[in-house]
């Protein structure tokens, strides 16, 4: 049994039953509709691995316009599930541009239930190893931010040129970063930058050391780095009063990375 959910989208009970008793013996969670617009509902909490979607509804309709409409609307989001598409046969060469729309795939009425299982199984891992990939681009994203913003001011601050970080230093600098002590990792690269003889910091040149806040954390240690990047950009646009130009340019991004992530964080 998977640990996915799926959810099927088709006007037809009978396929929606079928379909249900097929997929569960896969995946722990299987959830059926029978009109698309109920799907932003289950959307909402992006835990939907692939949505399994009838390209006609209604009787009399088979253009397959709106499941193209609905593919295009799951794709929009933040973080959209896979789609796989139900089509009839004479339906296969629409259903093959739908891919070009970024479907990952889709099944043919009447199908084949190895087949079809097959199928989805294969979007589910599809969507996966996807989802594995951005939380990680996401995490590298922030640690950047992160340290690029406190070399910036530590070398703005002393009249020192921007220096570059060998791959144990960043990985010394990380370390600090993810026990959630922004006051050490502040203080560690104020440290380096000081006594630094080269614009390459090393791992020598980066000396963790106790501080008050090794001893008397406070709820940022259970904080995530998601969590922490909200709470400094949050500072950033305080400090700022809100001028996205000044901010961007104190954190070293473009106006629409920022953008982007006070629209993510809803600041």
């Amino acid at each position: 049994m998977r640990d996915g959910k799926i959810v099927i989208v088709d006007d037809n009970e009978v396929v929606l039953k079928t379909l249900r008793i097929i997929l569960s013996r896969e995946f722990r969670t299987i959830q059926c509709i029978s009109a698309p617009p109920l799907l932003s509902a289950l959307l909402r909490e992006n835990d939907v691995d692939v949505v399994l979607l009838d390209m006609n509804f209604g009787i009399g309709k088979h253009t397959g316009k709106e499941g193209l409409f609905w593919l295009e609307n799951i794709l929009e989001r933040e973080k959209p599930p896979a789609v796989v598409l139900i089509t009839a046969y004479g339906d296969i060469g629409l259903a093959v541009s739908s891919l070009k729309k970024g479907a990952t795939d889709f099944i043919v009425k009447p199908w084949n239930n190895d087949k079809l299982v097959e199928t989805i199984i294969a979007a589910w891992k599809k969507h996966r190893k996807s989802t594995s990939k951005e939380s990680v681009s996401e995490e590298e994203e922030i640690i950047t931010l992160l340290l690029n913003y406190f070399l910036k001011k530590q070398a703005t601050a002393y009249g020192k040129p921007l220096p570059s970080l060998d791959d144990e230093a960043r990985n010394k600098l990380i370390n600090i970063l993810k026990q959630n002590n922004i006051q050490q990792l502040e203080q560690c690269i104020e440290r380096a930058i000081l006594f630094a003889n080269s614009d390459t910091l090393t791992t020598q040149d980066i000396c963790p050391e106790n501080t008050p806040a090794d001893n008397n954390r406070t709820s940022q240690s259970s904080l995530t780095l998601e969590e922490m990047e909200k709470q400094f950009i949050k500072e950033i646009l305080r400090e700022k009063k809100g001028n996205l130009t000044l901010c961007s340019q104190q954190l070293d991004i473009s106006r629409q990375t920022l953008y982007n992530k006070i629209k993510k964080y809803n600041l």
